[in-house]
This record gives C-alpha cells, sequence and structure tokens, in this order.
C-alpha cells in the first residue's frame, strides 16, 4: 500500500507495523525520521542488541540480509532489520532474485524497512516497475518530499508551540525565506531561535541568530535590488566576503535565482503554472520553494530585462575568471547593473 506521512504516522503511533517498508522522496529530515521511528517502536531500546540491525547499501550481503531477516526474535515480537541507500540498480541477478523473493514473501517476526536517503529508487525499467510493485503488494511504500511553504510555516508554528514560544506566520515565512525549505537546516536555527527567545520569535531575531542560506542571500539582495535599497545590497555581499563566501559561489546563487525567474516567466507568459518546471527540470526543483520564490519575484521583471540580466551575469562570469580586479568591487558593480537594467524596463 501507499501511505501519505499522516497515516505512516498513525500506524507507527498504534503500533501497526508493515513487514516491508520503502521509503523514498526528497525531504531527507523526514525519510530518517520515519526510519528511525519505525525501527525505534518495532523493538524496545531494551532489546535492540538481540533484534535489530542495520546494513548500508554500499556493503551490503544479501546472504546476510535474507539471514538476518529470518532470524527468531528474542524475548520480543519483532526484530527489524534497517537497509540504507541499496541501489537496487547495482544489484547482480542472483542478488536481484534474493531481494525479491524476500520482499514477496516477508517474514512475519521481522520488519524490513529500505531507507533510501541518496540513492532515490528510479522506476525507468521494467525491473524496477515491478519491484516497486512488490513492495506496494507486501508492505508500504511511503514517499516524503519536500513540504510546501504553507506546511512548513505550520511546521514552524507547531514546533515552536511545543517549547512554549509564539512565532506570527509572517514571520515563521521569513525563517523559511531566510534559511530555505531543507527541514533538516530548518530545525536546527529553529531550536536556536527556541532557545534564545523568551516568549516571541520575530523577524530581527531571524536576523541577529539564524545563519542565512546563500540562496536566500541572493533572493534577499533581489528584493534589495527591487526597493532600490544598495546600502542593503552591498552590506549583504560585505557578510559573505566576511565569512570567507567563494565569489564564484555568490555569483552561482545570483545565476540561479535570474535562471529560475527567467524560467518561470517564460512558462507564465505561455499560459503555464511554474510547478511545471518540474517536471522538466525534476533535480533542480524537488519542491516548490524555490518557484514559489522566483514566480513572486519575476512579476516585477519583464521578460527582456530577465535575458539582459542573465547576460549581464554572464559577462561578470567572465571577468572573475579572467581579470585581476578585486571580487568584491566586480560583485558590485554587478549588482549596480542589474538594477539599472530593472530600472530602464520599469
Amino acid at each position: 500500500m501507499k501511505l501519505q506521512e499522516r497515516s505512516l504516522w498513525k500506524t507507527i503511533k498504534e503500533e501497526h507495523f508493515l513487514p516491508v517498508y520503502l521509503v523514498t522522496g526528497t525531504e531527507g529530515y523526514l525519510k530518517q525520521k520515519y526510519c528511525r521511528l519505525i525501527a525505534e517502536r518495532a523493538v524496545p531500546d531494551s532489546l535492540r542488541d538481540f533484534n535489530f540491525q542495520e546494513f548500508s547499501g554500499d556493503t551490503l550481503s544479501m546472504e546476510e540480509l535474507v539471514l538476518s531477516a529470518e532470524s527468531i526474535p528474542i524475548m520480543s515480537p519483532r526484530r527489524c532489520v534497517l537497509v540504507h541507500d541499496l541501489n537496487f540498480t547495482a544489484l547482480k541477478d542472483a542478488d536481484w532474485e534474493a531481494l525479491q523473493t524476500l520482499i514477496a514473501e516477508p517474514f512475519d517476526t521481522c520488519v524490513l524497512i529500505f531507507w533510501q536517503d541518496t540513492q532515490g529508487f528510479p522506476r525507468n525499467t521494467k525491473k524496477m516497475k515491478e519491484l516497486y510493485t512488490a513492495f506496494d503488494h507486501a508492505g508500504a511504500v511511503v514517499e516524503l518530499n519536500r513540504r510546501s511553504t504553507n506546511d512548513l510555516v505550520r511546521y514552524v508554528g507547531s514546533e515552536c508551540k511545543k517549547q512554549g514560544i509564539s512565532i506570527r506566520p509572517s514571520a515563521a515565512q521569513y525563517l523559511i525565506e531566510s534559511v530555505g525549505d531543507d527541514m533538516s537546516n530548518l530545525t536546527t536555527e529553529l531550536e536556536k531561535l527556541c532557545s534564545f527567545s523568551d516568549g516571541e520569535i520575530t523577524r530581527e531575531d531571524i536576523d541577529t541568530i539564524c545563519i542565512k542560506s546563500l540562496e536566500a542571500t541572493a533572493f534577499q539582495m533581489v528584493d534589495a535590488l527591487m526597493a532600490r535599497n544598495y546600502d542593503r545590497v552591498f552590506s549583504s555581499i560585505a557578510v559573505l566576503f566576511d565569512q570567507r563566501t567563494e565569489p564564484m559561489m555568490i555569483l552561482g546563487a545570483l545565476v540561479s535565482t535570474y535562471s529560475d525567474m527567467y524560467r518561470v516567466k517564460v512558462v507564465l507568459q505561455n499560459g503555464g503554472r511554474a510547478r511545471d518546471l518540474k517536471k522538466l527540470f525534476p533535480q533542480a526543483y524537488r519542491s516548490d520553494f524555490k518557484l514559489e520564490q522566483a514566480e513572486r519575484r519575476c512579476r516585477s521583471f519583464s521578460l527582456n530585462c530577465l535575458r539582459e540580466s542573465l547576460e549581464i551575469l554572464a559577462r561578470a562570469d567572465l571577468t572573475l575568471k579572467s581579470s585581476s580586479e578585486d571580487p568584491q568591487t566586480v560583485l558590485e558593480q554587478l549588482m549596480i547593473e542589474l538594477g539599472m537594467c530593472r530600472k530602464r524596463s520599469a
């Protein structure tokens, strides 16, 4: 069966464990959280030494996996076996057949979890499609993908409430825009904020405490350009250089931001939706976050302005790579040119 996050949580809470789990998706934090939670709830902590075993996919022996899964649990109704990041497509024929048999005929006394952390689970061949169907029939397929901004705002509010701290939705959204939509990083920054705050988390707290992602800083520099606030733009560049951020990384973040806006603008002007780009560029847009940010900002730019901006960025790239000019000065001049470009098209 296919389980959504809410249904998965319910089955874990009720300790209704299935024999096999395939956990995939784009949100690493959630995948790790639920795989560990299944393992912790399936086997009591006092009996983990006897009834829990974890394998790394790159060193896995299929013979060891089958042996572990069929072992009789000790003083417990079940044992749990966790396989982390198995490259299914690289399996030899004999291992593939053993795996198919193991999934099709799972052991009643074992909870078997396949945690696809970085490997993913491509369904681009007949064999992989058949294996996916086998997981679906034998147990549960769980796809945990990155959450939308609205879902993350609710998550931030809920986590703050648990700590007796309040945060307004606008501040929660600002936090997400500042540190990005990766839940692992977001949770870390939120823990810092809750420890610092004595009641309510504000935008000022976020600016003071949080380490902003380079992508978020690029977004905010574009916002400052739109507001013609060059002091803020130059201040952001200075902070990045103080943090010893590589100039090419700063430029790369700006190129990515303008490329996103350009792509979204083209799609919107042709009657499409921003999320249509997820099908064209699945690796670039694994969540809606970047597309939401790009759509909000691209409406303040003409298509010609965005096209010209990309040309300006290309020239800056060449200058940084081939000139002896001071990189900070090059980037400051770049931001002035980008600002003037938008002013001409306004």
